[in-house]
């Protein structure tokens, strides 16, 4: 998987990378959309707000944070638009207290973070932890500091890449195969619309498919969206659009918006489900042999002929 997570333990090494940092509130989940720490402009005293990551300039959400190793380097400021740095409005360390942005400066211990084992983004030297009141959906709405507390999902954040949309997989396995078992994986049968999708031998796909591909791009959870392949040019697509069991899976040119293309990978499921249809990938009776083509089902997360990973 290429999309990249970091722990939030603010660690120096050679230079700061601009991340986006995430809500990990389930609330965010649910809704279907990524929620980002965000300045609400490149202004000293503007409030650092929560802010779906996708529909923002993305200047707003990209912070410079060092990246993690294992040593300790000590609390470091998290900057944004340059110049700009983390900052608790006034000093004051009270549950409640707003995060702002402010002109960076060095040794200002209003801008020092540092991180805890649950995620979290610690304000150096207090027990106080950047919080989204209530998990707030709410556009715009300001962070705040409160009372670090590892089981609060409303204290919890991760680093990834600006954007983070899609993840590629070199390989998708199909099933629960047993120990040292050889791994069947998704395959494009060949780079044509209309092509099967099937299995194969993960390590040996071009032996069932010589022009065959088993790279595939996903939505990252909980977007939904076109799960592609040859270098973004054929999408996973059901045939005919029908939602009957047993229907087919192809890949077919990309088309923006088309509902046969649509899926999602929920981040609590092995599943790849068709959006709004609830049918699923599925290995057509349950026959992991190469060159068995794939289809749709109706999804039941106990259904091993479901599970991907």
């Amino acid at each position: 998987m290429r999309t990249t997570v970091i722990s939030l333990s603010l660690v120096a090494v050679a230079a700061a990378s601009p991340y986006q940092l995430q809500t990990f509130a389930p609330t965010w989940e649910s809704a279907g959309k990524q929620g980002c720490i965000s300045a609400s402009s490149n202004t000293a005293g503007a409030p650092v707000v929560i802010h779906d990551c996708n529909t923002e300039d993305v200047a707003n959400h990209s912070w410079d944070l060092s990246l993690f190793t294992r040593q300790d380097a000590g609390p470091q400021q998290v900057k944004v638009f340059g110049n700009k740095c983390l900052d608790v409005v006034n000093g004051v360390n009270a549950d409640g207290a707003k995060v702002q942005i402010w002109d960076c400066i060095d040794g200002n211990t209003n801008q020092l973070w540092t991180d805890t084992t649950a995620s979290q983004l610690q304000w150096s030297g207090t027990n106080k932890c950047v919080d989204l009141p209530s998990g707030s959906v709410t556009d715009g709405t300001q962070l705040q500091i409160w009372t670090c507390a590892s089981g609060n999902t409303n204290q919890g954040w991760g680093g990834f890449d600006v954007p983070n949309k899609e993840f590629v997989r070199e390989r998708v396995v199909g099933g629960n195969p047993a120990p040292n078992a050889p791994l069947m994986c998704m395959v494009a049968e060949s780079n044509t619309d209309g092509a099967s999708v099937s299995l194969a031998l993960c390590d040996h796909v071009t032996d069932t498919f010589p022009a065959g591909n088993q790279t595939w791009t996903f939505p990252v959870s909980p977007l939904t969206g076109p799960i592609r392949t040859y270098g973004g040019s054929k999408c996973l697509d059901v045939r005919g659009g029908s939602d009957a069991n047993g229907t087919p899976l192809q890949i077919w040119s990309c088309v923006d918006g088309s509902t046969n293309q649509q899926w999602a990978r929920p981040a609590s499921s092995l599943q790849l489900s068709w959006v709004g249809k609830n049918k699923c990938v599925d290995i057509t009776n349950g026959n992991f042999t190469a060159g068995n083509h794939l289809q749709i089902w109706d999804c039941d997360s106990n259904n091993t002929n479901q599970w991907w990973s």
